[in-house]
């Protein structure tokens, strides 16, 4: 497809569009509780994004990070959404699941990081569900998705930061320069999340397919079938947000969860960037190649993008899917630290 009949297809099916907050960037370093604006300087990390429709008619991919994510200096909060049947789903999680998140949080003071991701993804597929109910279009759409959250916490996994007033409202906590980073992930479907560590790709999220054993039996388990690599022969993915329709007496979502994989991982020194992406990416490169390609690049949106133009124009294999990637370079990272994983 020539760029000038994608530019044609672009103008012809924009109102089909899935709409991601536009990026902004503030005059100084305070951006906290706004959706994607860049500060101008970076206490704990710089965010990177970049996405492109490629081949396809219409975009459903969206994203969103806030910069110091719950009113703490150089916590922040990350997520990639990639749509299908339709945007609805893509577009509401861009637009609405930083809100659920941060709302498990202040509710829910006693659980650990990964309990409280895992909450959100469960409530939010829950809303959706309740949406679908009153819309065909919701019912028919939904969404893989991969949010990170990195944490700023004291040794014990407290918050008990000094605050500053920046105004009459508003109070921004301000950790130590040597407290303890946390990022947590979840991811449901083939959204991706791969960290840098000295070089070396380490994933931080899982594959939900059809074709996994696991996620094949557990579908047939439910009384669905598998057909091509796909649910019921359509549906790519085993988990997702969204996908509340039905298929004769069956509900689609009793087979395609919204239960997420999640990931716990303690920064330390050599832990260098992160990269979260759609599978318009992971389709076309490993993890460590997508590692390679960018590590020598310090600002994180030029990361970005030089991902989202290898996908779209590498010779051996062409993404003709949509692509979003966003790059998170960590700064000063802690040297102590250890991971651990958990499938939920």
């Amino acid at each position: 497809m020539s760029r000038l009949h994608m530019r044609a297809n672009d103008a012809k099916n924009s109102a089909q569009n899935a709409h991601s907050e536009p990026i902004t960037r503030t005059t100084g370093p305070n951006t906290f509780g706004v959706l994607n604006r860049i500060p101008t300087q970076y206490e704990s990390y710089q965010i990177g994004v970049h996405e492109a429709q490629g081949m396809r008619p219409t975009m459903e991919d969206t994203h969103a990070f806030i910069v110091d994510f719950d009113s703490v200096r150089g916590q922040g909060y990350f997520g990639v959404f990639d749509g299908h049947g339709n945007k609805c789903v893509s577009e509401w999680c861009g637009q609405e699941f930083h809100k659920i998140f941060l709302n498990c949080i202040h509710k829910n003071p006693q659980l650990n990081g990964l309990d409280v991701l895992k909450k959100s993804f469960l409530e939010a597929d829950e809303e959706l569900g309740k949406m679908s109910e009153r819309s065909d279009e919701l019912a028919d759409s939904g969404s893989t998705a991969v949010v990170a959250f990195l944490r700023i916490e004291d040794a014990d996994g407290s918050q008990n930061f000094p605050q500053t007033d920046l105004s009459e409202h508003n109070k921004l906590k301000l950790p130590p320069k040597d407290a303890r980073r946390v990022f947590y992930c979840g991811n449901v479907g083939d959204a991706r999340g791969v960290m840098c560590r000295n070089g070396t790709a380490t994933r931080l999220t899982h594959d939900h397919k059809p074709s996994d054993s696991d996620e094949q039996a557990r579908i047939r388990g439910a009384g669905g079938i598998v057909l091509r690599g796909r649910v019921f022969g359509t549906l790519a993915v085993s988990r997702s947000l969204g996908d509340h329709m039905r298929y004769e007496s069956l509900k689609l979502k009793d087979l395609v969860i919204g239960t997420p994989y999640l990931s716990r991982t303690e920064l330390k020194e050599n832990d260098e960037f992160c990269v979260i992406a759609c599978d318009g990416l992971w389709d076309v490169m490993s993890d460590q190649e997508a590692v390679d390609l960018v590590r020598n690049i310090d600002d994180a949106e030029e990361a970005s993008r030089t991902l989202v133009n290898y996908a779209l124009k590498n010779d051996s294999m062409i993404s003709r899917d949509n692509v979003t990637v966003m790059v998170i370079r960590f700064t000063n990272s802690s040297p102590s630290s250890h991971m651990k994983t958990s499938n939920h």
